[in-house]
């Protein structure tokens, strides 16, 4: 496969010869900076997906723009994928414990990092993906990179737009916008969509196809004012609710899960701890509730002013059948019922300040461009989780009858308060370089408390261990990221740039070791591991950006190097115990590099090629937690990622897009040494357009490849003695539809 992607690299430029057509390139702007900036004048790596393109693409949600974002994964935890990794560095899950995003991902200037499974891709405007730390905008929300998605701007022309789908595995979903003036200076739009389908899986034990099935609605809407004298106020709201079913393990291994509803009562020590009844099969809910000003205009001759005030509030529900197993699995020898539920509810309100230069306050001698401001969150998260169990061996040779049942118990809060200065420079130094600088820095300050409740360990006569305990940090960090960045303009077609940026991390704890550590049940884990402390991120980078015969051809590459300080690496641990899973998260060291390259090439006026190339290398190089994973690659860090297709706009209105998606075998996670299978994936496109409507026939893994998104090692049937076992999750499979839609 690698033979393969740089073979089509290299010919592309040889296919020049044969394009004939002139065309121009749409000038690209980046939304997601200090300024809007042109892709081609910006320093960093960066991939962006525009309305035609998002529209093009066989897509619902945002992960399935993914594959199309050079090193870039997803974690496939959950309904909808909500952790995302950029060049290997990103959290797969959380399941306890204080959000700590790596990779920030914004909405409408909403921060929903580590929550962003809820985006829809109706009725965007516009996707930027920008790789590598964005310390000096984003902060420690962006170690290793920025998502950053804007929804559709009201128009001053009156526009609309209707969608309806239908497909297999019971697809339907189906869209409203409709956007333009409302009076002389306020323009607006509001979306409302639907989405929903069975889910991918069949439950053989229940005889149901839809315990894994997809429930979303989504409203946005805009509001744009123009105040006068070049000052205008946006408002973005979102309102979504993702009601979503969630059964996608199966101990075969395969699209059949026998999971059941029952969950026998819990034996506790303190019966005033709340154990509620599942009675449900599992479920990953999401109601998010949020809302955004943006306001701009000059404050004074030499700068403008952008304020952006920010707040949002989620609910969140995880539950599943955490033995994936029914009543009847392994009767008469044991009984077996394991239980898990996560409710997490998150405010987030932010406002920032700042000044941005106008020409005229340009600084050294008019060859300077300046910004600088202010930033403050307050983030607060109330996580509660309940995992109870019984597990009966009626042989006997462990838990005996009554059997040993007990529960896992977590409530915390989390509070946060995040205050940042910021400034970033960018100057010509002479008609071809031009040099930027930015530097950012943050205070973090922290309060976490919990209260644990676990009798799921037990003594060798089969009693449970009690452990009541409670934790309580404080943490307060001062953290310095930034960037340098220099760049030359070989000419108007083809710039060069070097780039050197300090991303940084704040430190954080693991409640549930402190459970296990009074229970003096610890693995290679003790109490010094409870809290760990914050990570920096050295990128160094370089590369090309051009535009070529009069822009039939345009491209860009870039080749990096990161060095992770106090590397914040996480694993699951189930310590021999069927019930005593931990994730601890402890500091290391690792490091990576790659080469990132995409490509549109026009050949005609009715053919072009796009591609995209991710390669990567990562290497842990210290983890006392467990050192024989020294050396060895980062999880969920696939060696290639790799998208070649081609787009045909033909007579008639007639049009097609193929994509091939390609991604490298990568270790599930550093727990284990266990890897996915490289694999490659599908999907087109085929429709017609002819005046205001459109009708699109399309397949997302047309030829119904098995590909697995999540991987865990462990043992998870009794009598809990053997070797682990790895079970997979396996991504979405072939799915056919029909699209029409209404523009106007």
């Amino acid at each position: 496969m690698f033979r393969f992607a740089i073979v089509i690299l290299v010919i592309i430029p040889l296919l020049l010869n044969t394009a004939t057509a002139q065309s121009s390139v749409p000038e690209e702007i980046v939304v997601s900076g200090f300024r809007q900036t042109a892709v081609f004048d910006l320093d960093t790596s960066t991939t962006l997906f525009d309305s035609s393109t998002i529209q093009q693409t066989a897509i619902s949600n945002f992960e399935e723009l993914v594959p199309l974002v050079p090193n870039m994964s997803l974690s496939g935890e959950g309904s909808r994928a909500r952790y995302f990794q950029i060049r290997g560095v990103g959290e797969r899950e959380q399941y306890e414990g204080a959000p700590n995003p790596s990779v920030g991902y914004i909405v409408d200037d909403i921060d929903l990092s580590g929550i962003g499974g809820i985006t829809t891709s109706f009725d965007l405007e516009q996707v930027d993906v920008l790789r590598g730390p964005q310390s000096a905008r984003y902060g420690s929300s962006a170690l290793a990179g920025i998502v950053y998605v804007q929804s559709a701007i009201p128009d001053k022309e009156f526009t609309s737009l209707v969608e309806v789908s239908g497909g297999s595995d019971e697809l339907f979903s189906a869209g409203a916008a409709v956007g333009g003036p409302l009076a002389d200076q306020l323009d607006g739009r509001i979306s409302v969509y639907h989405f929903q389908d069975n889910g991918f899986r069949r439950n053989s034990y229940l005889g149901q196809d839809d315990t894994n099935s997809r429930d979303e609605s989504t409203v946005r809407g805009k509001l744009n004012w123009e105040l006068g004298e070049d000052w205008s106020a946006l408002l973005s709201t979102i309102y979504a609710d993702f009601d979503n079913r969630y059964d996608a393990w199966s101990l075969t291994n395969s699209s059949v899960t026998q999971s059941d509803r029952y969950t026998p009562p819990v034996i506790v020590a303190n019966p005033a701890l709340d154990i509620p009844a599942f009675t449900d099969l599992g479920k990953d809910t999401q109601t998010t509730k949020a809302g955004s000003l943006k306001i701009t205009g000059p404050l004074a001759a030499n700068f403008d002013l952008v304020s952006i005030t920010a707040y949002a509030d989620s609910d969140i529900e995880f539950s599943f059948d955490s033995d994936w197993a029914n009543s009847d699995t392994y009767l008469p020898a044991y009984e077996v019922a394991y239980g898990s539920l996560s409710q997490r509810k998150r405010d987030t309100a932010s406002q920032e300040l700042r000044l941005v230069s106008t020409p005229a306050g340009r600084l050294f001698g008019n060859s300077t461009d300046w910004a600088t401001g202010i930033y403050v969150q307050r983030l607060a998260e109330d996580n509660n989780t309940r995992d109870p169990g019984v597990y009966i061996d009626f042989d006997p040779l462990s838990c005996p009858e009554p059997g040993c049942s007990g529960a896992r118990i977590v409530d915390s809060r989390y509070e946060a308060d995040t205050y940042a200065l910021f400034g970033v420079t960018e100057s010509d130094l002479t008609d071809k370089w031009q040099l930027s600088v930015g530097l950012r820095l943050e205070r973090w300050d922290a309060d976490y408390k919990d209260r644990w409740f676990n009798n799921n360990l037990f003594d060798e006569a089969f009693n449970p261990i009690p452990v009541d305990d409670s934790n309580n940090f404080d943490p307060s960090e001062n953290m310095l990221g930034g960037h340098t960045a220099l760049s030359y303009l070989w000419s108007d077609e083809l710039r060069g740039y070097g780039r050197i940026a300090r991303g940084f991390k704040a430190g954080g704890f693991n409640p549930s070791l402190s459970a296990f550590v009074d229970a003096g049940v610890t693995g290679p884990y003790g109490a010094e591991l409870i809290s760990y402390d914050p990570e920096y991120l050295w990128n160094y980078e370089v590369g090309l950006k051009g535009i070529w015969l009069n822009g039939l051809l345009q491209g860009d590459i870039n080749v990096f190097y990161m060095d992770r300080d106090d590397a914040q690496l996480s694993q699951s641990d189930q310590l021999d115990n069927p019930s005593a899973f931990v994730y601890v998260t402890s500091n290391g060291s690792a490091d990576s590099y790659g080469l990132e390259a995409t490509g549109v090439l026009q050949l005609s006026t009715a053919w072009q090629l796009h591609g995209a190339l991710g390669l990567l290398e990562s290497n842990i190089e210290n983890w006392p937690v467990r050192p024989a994973v020294e050396g060895r690659d980062l999880a969920h860090a696939p060696p290639y990622t790799l998208n070649l297709g081609f787009t045909w706009t033909g007579v008639q209105g007639w049009f097609f897009r193929s994509d091939l998606n390609a991604v490298g075998a990568y270790y599930f996670d550093i727990s284990h040494d266990q890897k996915s299978e490289s694999y490659e994936v599908v999907n087109m496109r085929l429709g017609r357009q002819w005046s205001n409507w459109q009708a699109s026939l399309w397949g997302r893994n047309v030829f119904d490849k098995d590909y697995a998104t999540r991987g865990f090692y462990f043992v998870n049937e009794p009598p809990y003695t053997q070797d682990p076992t790895l079970y997979t999750r396996f991504g979405n499979p072939r799915q056919i539809g029909l699209t029409i839609d209404y523009r106007y």
